[in-house]
């Protein structure tokens, strides 16, 4: 990946532009008065960007980060992967940095970039670290022209993704109920397509064709769903410049419920259903029958897509703002505010380690 100059010169003291999805459930009063009891943001003009429709994230984050290019402030994603990847694909258009308030159901992106989960601490430490100029370089992923900053895939993950939302409409949005609605899914019977795949491994190597017979291929750029998995894949992604590629061939119930079972113990890379590899490129199509659009799932929205798909590192990194000592999920607790830590050691509980590969984020 290539670093380039840094982006837009943020203003310490400048406008916080906060983009919060409309959530079924959600109180964004709440939110609201427990952000505005925070001393440090009471320094700050704050814009509150809130859509009408949830469809409407992806207009309103686009206007949230001119208007912080404008007037050199800072635009802020306030919710799941699924907003953060709106907001930054919205930011690295408009070449400024993005801070985040981790408020989904895991917290991918979150977690693996250190963020303190207690909306209270997480901003406080946002604030610190755009007072301070701090702010690191991050890679995304790019299926076509879609960006992705957790992961993009086709196959069986876009219809986990759809019982979720059905799930959680009937009984509420919580992480239990996205865990059940997924394993319930995953026992459904799929079936496979056959899919014509060149792989380049690394910037200047050659593409390598295969062909896959697989109900699902999904592409991560995140090294902590893909270590949860227990995936070799997730040191190299970590190190920059290469996505995670694992695919699931067809298998019956209980061939099922064994891939489950390994990646819930971080054995996937044992599995014989599974095909795992890292590379900087990764091309498919059908190999057979070609519909004019297949479902893609990104960061937990689904969206139709025309093949081929390409898939890419990107070739210019997302700025977050975010202090300089990095401290993962599960790394340092000692070192961390006791807010800090008991939020990721409540995650740590919630989510088994299956819901990091083979369930939704």
């Amino acid at each position: 990946m290539t670093l380039p100059e840094r982006p837009l010169t943020l203003r310490p003291g400048g406008t916080i532009h906060l983009v919060v999805p409309r959530r079924p459930g959600a109180d964004l009063q709440v939110l609201r008065d427990r952000l505005e009891k925070v001393q440090a943001l009471q320094e700050h003009n704050v814009v509150w960007h809130v859509p009408d429709q949830r469809a409407d994230i992806v207009g309103l984050a686009e206007r949230a980060a001119q208007a912080a290019r404008d007037d050199h402030g800072l635009v802020v994603a306030a919710g799941g992967d699924g907003t953060i990847n709106a907001v930054a694909a919205a930011a690295l258009r408009a070449n400024v940095p993005i801070g985040v308030l981790p408020m989904g159901t895991f917290n991918y992106f979150s977690r693996e970039h250190g963020l303190a989960l207690e909306p209270e601490v997480a901003v406080q430490d946002l604030l610190a670290a755009l007072r301070d100029g701090h702010m690191r370089p991050v890679q995304v992923g790019f299926v076509n022209q879609r960006m992705f900053v957790v992961n993009a895939s086709v196959g069986v993950y876009p219809k986990l993704l759809a019982e979720r939302e059905r799930a959680s409409k009937r009984f509420g949005r919580s992480r239990m109920v996205a865990v059940a609605a997924a394993i319930w899914s995953m026992f459904r019977p799929a079936s496979g397509r056959r899919w014509r795949v060149l792989v380049k491994a690394h910037e200047g190597a050659p593409a390598q064709q295969e062909e896959h017979l697989v109900t699902t291929l999904f592409v991560g750029n995140n090294p902590l769903q893909l270590d949860r998995m227990g995936l070799p894949q997730a040191r190299l992604v970590a190190d920059g410049g290469r996505l995670g590629v694992v695919m699931l061939q067809p298998q019956g119930r209980w061939a099922v419920a064994r891939t489950m079972w390994n990646a819930a113990t971080g054995k996937l890379d044992r599995d014989k259903a599974v095909v795992s590899m890292a590379c900087t490129e990764f091309t498919v199509s059908p190999a057979s029958w070609k519909p004019p659009q297949v479902k893609l799932a990104f960061d937990g929205e689904r969206e139709w897509m025309a093949p081929p798909l390409h898939f890419r590192v990107g070739a210019r990194p997302l700025w977050l703002v975010t202090p300089q000592t990095l401290v993962r999920d599960g790394e340092g607790a000692d070192e961390r505010p006791p807010a800090q830590a008991a939020a990721s050691a409540e995650v740590a509980v919630a989510v088994p380690p299956v819901a990091g590969g083979l369930l939704p984020v």
